[in-house]
């Protein structure tokens, strides 16, 4: 790691360990944790003094309403109004403004800004609305200045590495989510099966690898006819997407062209040359262990065909973070034990793993701004949008934490990680996990240990062989999800994916993007 990134780093964790605005987050986003992106008590000098800063204005005239379309959840919220009204109430006495959510999946959020449709603020990252495409296209405001200048208490929740990884030609189109910005993945066991009933011993790290030993134990339960793995005939479950976090070792430059740089070059000679990633041993090497699982039955044979599989599976993966297990037993509904195999890697892709950015033709561009400024360091206000409203949705336990109520889980459940501020939400409880109200601060601790390219704050261009990249994702797409769902043989289906891939380009593409690179290096 450069110096620049070290001394980046060291600021990162001391402000977050100062910082108005820990307490907790959800996740997943896989989604993110991954599931997606859980605090009540934030560390001493966090969420209640920010509340207390933000002082009252008297109302003029009709409050403005914000238009904010948001991730999709799968659906509306039932109780989507009753809660708005509840935030209005905040909003309405400090800013003057009200707030309207709208619940868009990619292609309909994608669809609402290429033809125009009005908005105030959007949901953007890496995966979903694409940032960095979206910004160059120009249907994002640019707020380099303005959010220093307007909204200096939203500034100052994240350091300097963090904006600087917005960063799209050198501005900032977004407000990034402030969660886990070093990406970490795990792996994810059913405790009731693994820990009580086989007396595993789940280790906090483990190799990517050694999950074997678990799955082979579970397949074998099963058939042994031992109840508490009665649904584990399959004991990985996966939909066509994938096992998540398989290519997480990599700083992805550009995903459909199987760009990146991996972590593990870090410190080498080799540590800024952007490679093709199946090309590279570590990723090989999983893809053909999750081949060996697949043919071993540990994974359900119509993996690569189906888009649900429910919420069990004796093993999971996902990208989170200390105290994702209990985000991710309360969600799932069984109580999960993790083990930590890749991270913490800090990119410009974690950092842009969830943001908010605010529309070039928006009537209200400084107005939504504070808004998002009320977002990310009112945890009052923070607390409500992402669990609804006290009393009726969730409720403080006697330690500090939320706990939802049944009428909360099955009538408001938004995407938390997409909202702001994920830290700054109070700690969710969960049923036989011991959740630390102080996560968060552990968390950014442990970034102390990120390993980081130096590619912070750089983005490909692809305008110069964007056809190519185009047909490269096609190819891409005809075998990826053979791939990461273990059906087919990388040893075969590799070398065939590269081939077609050269002819239709690739290694100009690799060319393009190292050239990027290079230059950008030596202009920073």
């Amino acid at each position: 790691m450069n110096k620049r990134i070290l001394a980046l780093l060291v600021a990162f964790v001391f402000i977050f360990t100062i910082a108005a605005g820990c307490g907790n987050g959800d996740e997943t986003t896989t989604a993110p944790a991954d599931d997606g992106e859980t605090t009540t008590t934030a560390p001493a000098d966090d969420g209640d003094d920010e509340t207390e800063t933000t002082e009252a204005t008297e109302p003029e005239g009709d409050p403005v309403e914000l238009i904010w379309i948001m991730g999709n959840p799968g659906r509306v919220p039932n109780d989507q109004e009753a809660v708005e009204a509840v935030l209005n109430d905040i909003s309405v006495p400090l800013l003057n403004v009200t707030m309207q959510t709208l619940y868009y999946d990619n292609d309909r959020t994608m669809l609402a800004l290429s033809t125009g449709e009005y908005y105030d603020m959007v949901f953007t990252c890496e995966w979903f609305n694409n940032y960095a495409v979206q910004a160059n296209a120009g249907y994002f405001a640019d707020i380099t200045d303005m959010v220093q200048t307007e909204t200096p208490e939203l500034f100052a929740t994240m350091p300097e590495v963090v904006w600087d990884g917005s960063r799209v030609n050198g501005n900032i189109y977004a407000i990034p989510v402030k969660k886990d910005y070093a990406a970490e993945v795990f792996w994810r066991f059913d405790k009731g099966l693994f820990v009580d009933e086989l007396g595993f011993d789940v280790e906090w790290e483990m190799d990517f690898h050694d999950a074997e030993e678990f799955l082979s134990a579970a397949k074998e339960a099963n058939e042994s006819g031992v109840e508490a793995a009665s649904d584990a005939q399959f004991p990985l479950m996966l939909t066509r997407g994938g096992l998540g976090g398989l290519d997480a070792g990599y700083d992805h430059i550009n995903r459909q062209s199987l760009l990146a740089i991996p972590y593990h070059t870090v410190g080498t000679a080799a540590e800024d040359t952007i490679i093709v990633t199946v090309e590279d041993d570590e990723l090989f090497d999983r893809l053909t262990s999750l081949h060996a699982w697949y043919k071993a039955g540990y994974i359900n044979q119509d993996a690569a065909t189906v888009d649900d599989v429910g919420s069990y599976s004796a093993v999971k993966s996902g990208q989170g973070f200390y105290g994702a297990d209990a985000i991710w037993s309360g969600g799932d509904g069984y109580t999960q034990v993790i083990s930590k195999f890749s991270g913490p890697y800090l990119s410009t892709s974690s950092i842009r793993g969830s943001m908010n950015a605010i529309s070039n033709n928006s009537d209200y561009i400084e107005l939504a701004l504070k808004y998002q400024e009320l977002v990310n360091t009112n945890q009052e206000y923070r607390d409500i949008l992402r669990y609804g409203i006290e009393g009726e949705h969730w409720n403080f336990t006697d330690e500090g934490l939320v706990q939802r109520t049944e009428a909360g889980r099955n009538n408001y459940g938004p995407w938390p990680f997409s909202q702001g501020s994920y830290s700054l939400s109070s700690v969710e409880a969960a049923e036989g996990v011991d959740v630390d109200p102080n996560m968060w601060d552990v968390i950014f601790d442990g970034y102390s240990e990120a390993v980081a390219t130096k590619t912070i704050g750089f983005s490909f261009n692809i305008e110069a062989v964007e056809s190519e990249v185009a047909v490269l994702n096609v190819i891409r797409e005809k075998y990826w999800t053979g791939l990461v769902t273990g059906t087919t043989d990388p040893a075969v289906e590799v070398p065939r994916m590269i081939a077609e891939m050269e002819d239709a380009g690739l290694r100009d593409v690799q060319a393009e993007a190292q050239s990027q690179f290079d230059a950008w290096l030596a202009s920073n």
